[in-house]
């Protein structure tokens, strides 16, 4: 398998075609990364394979089916390849009232060939054939535990390469959502996100695939205005280089109002914080905001963010708050990244339609 210029790549900035929105109302998705509990500073155990969280999914759930709210659960091989896992989520897409996507952790998921480590759990850095079956095995133990394969992706850790175009597009994948714009992690073994783009695009051979960027944003004097970004990008990435972070840097250009970045999710970031970044998005002209979190963060202990029924309480809270706040204050709507992807395409035709007349006259 090869990957050049001409097939539609991930990051390659002359291989993106950024996805046209008409006019509209803002665009909420909400992607649950549903996974195994692990320890995400490693060791990366092949035995790291407990799904206990799987049932905890129904709180969230609730508040998504009070709201009218369709999440898209992002699986792992561990849950799609044990009961305890696929049970509970099965019956919430059985209803219609969820989709499910893929999630690949490289360490977990056969064939177990590759020596364990943190470079390796990025699964790019892994063989390109090595990779394909692992995301084949994926596929195939998502299609038997719910009934059809998935037609979504997230990257493990999000390490994903130019190669993942031709891997997705030959299994049949529509869309990608492993993009975190203006991140570089490097330094962990990681891709580099630092000139990826922050709204949906088309990418692969024939620009069929669908990018879906996680929502991530850059606020402060440091980030506006726009001409200012690309230096505040670099600079926050120097300024979470480990010896720099222990000193707390970020923090005190956060607390000056400098710089931030802030993710769109209700891990380690209040309601208060997700209002102030989406305003700010809305200003600048971003329609598709993904609001993103780990299952794990729902059994309490499993995560930083969630380490007893009280924070648990306020986990879900948060994600309520944003939820009613996203739809009744700035009157957005939900969708699934199935759904968005249709009605790009949609919008796309109709576009095409719209100029055929005008291009006949000339």
């Amino acid at each position: 398998m090869t990957c050049d210029g001409d097939k539609g790549m991930l990051l390659s900035p002359e291989a993106r075609q950024t996805a046209a929105l008409p006019a509209g109302p803002p665009i909420l998705l909400v992607t649950v990364d549903t996974e195994a509990e692990f320890d995400w500073s490693g060791p990366f155990l092949r035995t790291l394979t407990s799904v206990r969280n799987a049932a905890e999914q129904k709180a969230a759930q609730a508040i998504y089916d009070r709201f009218g709210v369709r999440p898209t659960y992002f699986v792992d091989y561990a849950v799609a390849t044990q009961p305890e896992g696929y049970l509970p989520l099965r019956d919430i897409a059985r209803s219609g009232c969820c989709e499910i996507g893929a999630h690949l952790h490289p360490w977990i998921t056969p064939p177990l060939t590759e020596e364990l480590g943190e470079r390796a759990s990025f699964s790019q850095n892994l063989p390109v054939a090595l990779q394909r079956a692992k995301l084949a095995r994926l596929t195939d133990a998502i299609a038997v535990s719910f009934g059809s394969p998935p037609v979504s992706y997230r990257a493990g850790r999000l390490g994903v390469g130019e190669e993942i175009a031709e891997i997705l597009e030959e299994l049949g994948y529509a869309i990608d959502s492993s993009v975190l714009s203006g991140i570089d992690l490097r330094r962990r073994h990681g891709p580099d996100f630092r000139r990826a783009l922050d709204r949906p695009y088309w990418f692969g051979r024939n620009r069929g695939i669908l990018e879906i960027p996680l929502t991530c944003g850059f606020l402060g004097l440091l980030s506006c205005p726009a001409r200012l970004r690309p230096f505040g990008v670099d600079l926050y990435n120097r300024l979470c280089h480990p010896v720099l972070h222990r000193l707390h840097a970020p923090g005190v250009f956060a607390r000056l109002g400098l710089l931030e970045q802030i993710p769109l999710s209700p891990e380690g970031v209040g309601f208060v914080d997700l209002r102030r970044l989406t305003r700010a998005l809305l200003s600048r002209g971003q329609r598709v905001f993904v609001l993103s979190y780990h299952s794990s963060s729902l059994l309490p202990g499993n995560t930083q963010y969630v380490r007893s029924p009280a924070e648990l309480s306020a986990f879900l809270r948060t994600i309520e708050q944003y939820i009613e706040f996203f739809l009744a204050e700035i009157g957005g709507v939900t969708m699934t990244a199935s759904e968005l992807r249709a009605a790009l395409l949609t919008w796309q035709d109709v576009a095409r339609s719209a100029d055929a007349p005008a291009a006949a006259a000339q």
